[in-house]
């Protein structure tokens, strides 16, 4: 997805480089460029790592899509942990050259990455890098915890704590004097319970379903809490699907009850890390959250009732922010307007 309403030139722009999406900001113009963080694997090259790439993002979705046999989807920044193959770079190289061909920047601009948490000084220093070599003037990373957390009072006044539900992990944030005061890791991300869906499908009814099919599957009948089950019990989507049963493709209609069933335990547990996260924050801090609440940002928010599950672990005021997707990137676009320096680094030790 491009923003072309407005195709002059942006001096700063944000780029949030997620796991599954990566987004464009821009503090002037909004939301620039969100396409998946996907690469398009041709299994039939004779060459590996990023040369059998062939495109990323909705190019590869679609070429997928319409080639199911020869190409498979590769996620680089996840790939690029286990086996450094360059990815990431090939990716986010092809995503700044699509922006800069469609017109949302035609000089050099000022560019801050958001990285994931797992995301080391060596790779991030080789994305800033890439930047450079794609036309920026400046390049810098700023950390994902203090912008997730900047993001969330563009809907409200400043919170005490922010909760941000990513992918791959999900964290309690805690700032004062615009700093981190308290950051810890929860028991899971938004994956995590991608894999609990297609594990439990698999366990009771012999069914293997994709990490796709999981995601749509927890976006439209998932709830993160059993009194959603009334709420959702008629609910019920249909997956394509295979049977391991009889080694064939099917139909299956999983019904929302069956899903909060799969889903209790591993919600349980985040429940758990959640109250114990709390009852570590300084006791200062809790009395602003007392004041203000708890805002809740990240994809993970979009699942039915995660409010309803924090507030049960912590007694407090919940809120989901209103932009729950773009919460890390428009809070990295509002520090870099703010002219806050973040860690400069444009020459990469």
């Amino acid at each position: 997805m491009l923003n072309r309403r407005k195709p002059h030139p942006r001096d700063h722009i944000a780029i949030d480089l997620g796991a599954f999406h990566t987004r464009f900001y821009s503090a002037t113009d909004g939301l620039l460029l969100d396409e998946p963080s996907i690469g398009a694997l041709d299994m039939d090259h004779p060459l590996s790592g990023d040369a059998a790439v062939v495109t990323f993002g909705n190019n590869a979705a679609e070429s997928i899509e319409g080639n199911n046999e020869q190409l498979r989807s590769v996620h680089p920044l996840q790939s690029d942990r286990h086996n450094d193959l360059g990815l990431s770079r090939k990716m986010l190289a092809h995503f700044l050259s699509t922006a800069k061909q469609s017109g949302l920047f035609n000089r050099g601009p000022e560019i801050s990455l958001v990285l994931p948490h797992q995301c080391d000084v060596r790779t991030a220093s080789q994305l800033l890098q890439t930047c450079i070599s794609s036309g920026a003037t400046k390049a810098d990373y700023q950390d994902a915890a203090i912008t997730a957390f900047l993001g969330s009072p563009l809907d409200h006044s400043t919170p005490g704590i922010v909760i941000d539900f990513g992918a791959t992990s999900s964290r309690l944030i805690a700032i004062a004097d615009n700093q981190v005061q308290h950051h810890q890791l929860l028991s899971c991300g938004g994956d995590a319970i991608d894999q609990a869906i297609i594990t439990g499908l698999l366990d009771r009814f012999e069914l293997q379903v994709s990490a796709e099919n999981a995601r749509e599957v927890k976006h439209k009948i998932g709830a993160a809490t059993p009194q959603s089950i009334v709420q959702h019990s008629r609910q019920s989507i249909q997956l394509n699907c295979l049977s391991l049963a009889t080694n064939s493709n099917t139909q299956f209609r999983v019904g929302s009850e069956t899903i909060s069933q799969i889903l209790e335990p591993l919600l349980e547990q985040l429940t758990h890390s959640i109250r114990l996260a709390f009852a570590s924050v300084d006791n200062r801090i809790k009395e602003v959250a007392f004041e203000s609440g708890i805002q809740i940002c990240g994809g993970g928010a979009l699942l039915s009732r995660v409010d309803q599950l924090v507030m049960e672990a912590t007694d407090l005021p919940v809120e989901v922010v209103s932009r729950p997707l773009t919460c890390s990137v428009r809070g990295a676009a509002s520090q870099m307007v703010d002219a806050v320096a973040p860690q400069d680094l444009t020459e990469p030790a």
